[in-house]
């Protein structure tokens, strides 16, 4: 006993929840990368939600009378159409605004379903070991082995296009990365001194699983599902882009690309607008994703 109590005395004491989150809050403004990600994550997010109060027009609605008008700060530009508008006269802000809630609705959904499968499938391997997790790790690699981008445009052929089926495909490719990640994390900890004690005081491994290893990985599995999202929101473009994923007349930012891509050379502001919010959006997600996973290290908490 006194042994195990010399190993766990130097530890520090883990901070409370509105300690933690005032710290991160702290570590966050004195990051300016991270800060200026945050903000403009906020700022996709929120335009996202919403849309449908605070964009000017209809993203639906044509006016061929208007169709490639150009931004306001260009000759012809006008304040009706502040970013211009696309071939049909649709307003290019308003479907930019609503193609955020198609693009980042997609890759919430997708992290969200993949994530919740994987994790569960990559803890229990790494937890229970022996066949279940030679099989499943097995499985895995064979998937792995199929290029991901041409698994999901082989099963949008096979099942048709559209946003249900791309969620569906985009979560196939998707819950392998978290149920590798979570094995290897949960590998790290099976063997931890209070995961023994757990099993000593008569604890089912279900339990011990669920209440005791799990809180120690979901910051580092969070900072995943972040990165996740990025990718995902660049396959959801590229899917769409190529005909294969989300359908018009809904707004999409790959789709919006592939139906600006014949007037580059005449109405740039098609696919410049578009292009601009995916790269903005992925970019800050990395940035913000790798402040996170330095921020959330428990040896750095620790320290501080």
């Amino acid at each position: 006993m006194s042994s195990v109590v010399e190993t766990i005395a130097p530890v520090a004491e883990p901070k409370k929840r509105g300690e933690r989150t005032k710290h991160l809050f702290s570590l966050l403004c004195h990051d300016w990368y991270a800060l200026i990600a945050a903000i403009v994550l906020i700022m996709m997010i929120s335009m996202a939600l919403f849309a449908p109060w605070i964009a000017p027009h209809d993203p639906y609605k044509m006016d061929l009378l208007a169709r490639l008008a150009p931004p306001i700060w260009m000759s012809g530009g006008n304040w009706n159409h502040i970013l211009g508008t696309d071939l049909l006269g649709r307003d290019l802000l308003t479907r930019i605004m609503y193609g955020a809630r198609v693009s980042i609705g997609i890759g919430i959904a997708v992290v969200l379903a993949a994530g919740m499968f994987g994790t569960v499938v990559g803890l229990s391997a790494g937890f229970v070991g022996g066949r279940y997790e030679n099989a499943v790790m097995r499985f895995i690699d064979f998937q792995s082995g199929i290029p991901y981008f041409l698994m999901a445009l082989t099963i949008i052929a096979a099942v048709g296009p559209g946003i249900r089926n791309l969620i569906i495909v985009l979560s196939i490719g998707s819950w392998p990365i978290f149920a590798r990640y979570s094995r290897s994390l949960m590998l790290t900890v099976r063997n931890q001194v209070f995961i023994d004690a757990a099993r000593v005081s008569g604890g089912s491994e279900l339990s011990i699983m669920v209440r005791h290893a799990l809180p120690n990985l979901v910051s580092p599995l969070t900072t995943l599902a972040t990165l996740e999202l990025s990718r995902v929101i660049l396959s959801e473009a590229g899917l769409s882009y190529l005909g294969m994923g989300v359908q018009p007349p809904q707004p999409a930012w790959g789709l919006m690309v592939a139906e600006g891509h014949d007037y580059v050379s005449t109405a740039n502001w098609i696919v410049t607008f578009p292009g601009l919010f995916i790269m903005l959006t992925t970019l800050s997600i990395n940035i913000f994703a790798t402040w996170l996973r330095s921020a959330t290290d428990p040896v750095q908490l620790g320290r501080a």
